[in-house]
């Protein structure tokens, strides 16, 4: 039984119809959320220096520039989460020019300014400034340095508190049809408290897309789709577009989201569809680079 099943059978039992509960339960997202503070398992650190497999350079952009590093996962360490599947051991990097990949338009030439490895149990490794070229200046490579732990969290998407002027027709069905919503969601709460976070110093892996502006999702759409909507009437329009926002939902997840080091409004956000994240893709997965001032 996993922790979504644990939720429906507690609403069940607490009285709610199980097809209310059932339409609940998809909209559940559980994370991984990593924090300084001694509070859950270690599961990585931010910022010092990365081991890298041996005959592994240190990831570059276009350009030659070595990629600045900012995060280590342990994954043996990290909590199981549903529906997220996260290699069972190993280690996962991650390497980003926040500025480069702000300079630049679109979803592919981002790509090559951000880089996920993956460092496999029992590989040899050796200290990353060993396979730099002389003379590079190694800490502006490297993000203040501090550990990491881990524990789970349960979230909903938030337009459920939203007024129903800024939902389409089918997130209006959906609220009408979860009478009991307000008693699921205290209840959700009371299997996993909430832990108090702060994007810029923490970790998330899993759940929903952090935003300040645009979710990522709207820009991986099908645009032929979106196009084709916009002759609707503007209802249907809504409600196309929150469909086709949610198959992207379906098919991809947040790899890592955090704050970039000494960058007070630049969040890092890593996602991977679910299948090149089951199957060790980490080369597919993409950047969305976020300044929220």
């Amino acid at each position: 039984m996993d922790e979504r099943d644990q939720f429906r059978r507690a609403a069940i039992g607490q009285g709610v119809p199980e097809d209310e509960v059932a339409r609940f339960a998809e909209l559940i997202r559980f994370r991984i959320h990593a924090c300084q503070r001694e509070e859950g398992v270690h599961a990585g650190r931010r910022g010092g220096r990365p081991r890298l497999p041996v005959g592994m350079p240190w990831p570059t952009c276009p350009e030659g520039s070595p990629l600045p590093f900012l995060l280590r996962l342990d994954c043996a360490a990290l909590p199981r989460v549903p529906d997220l599947a996260l290699p069972a051991d190993g280690t996962l990097l991650f390497f980003l020019d926040q500025e480069g990949a702000q300079d630049v338009c679109g979803i592919e030439n981002e790509k090559a300014y951000a880089r996920v490895g993956y460092v496999p149990v029992g590989a040899g490794t050796v200290d990353g400034e060993d396979v730099l070229p002389a003379g590079t200046d190694l800490g502006r490579l490297l993000a203040p340095e501090h550990e990491m732990y881990a524990g789970l969290q349960a979230e909903l998407p938030d337009w459920l508190d939203d007024s129903e002027d800024w939902l389409c027709d089918t997130q209006i069905q959906l609220l009408r049809d979860m009478p009991h919503r307000k008693e699921m969601s205290a209840l959700l709460e009371q299997l996993w408290p909430e832990r108090k976070s702060w994007l810029s110093k923490d970790v998330f892996v899993g759940g929903y897309t952090i935003s300040a502006q645009d979710p990522p999702e709207t820009f991986m759409m099908d645009r032929e789709r979106i196009q084709q909507a916009r002759s609707l009437p503007r209802a249907e329009q809504m409600v196309a577009q929150y469909e086709e926002q949610r198959r992207v939902m379906r098919e991809w997840v947040p790899l890592a989201q955090f704050g970039v080091p000494d960058e007070a409004y630049v969040n890092a956000r890593f996602l991977i569809r679910h299948d090149d994240l089951a199957a060790g893709r980490f080369d597919r997965a993409l950047s969305f680079c976020e300044f929220t001032e």
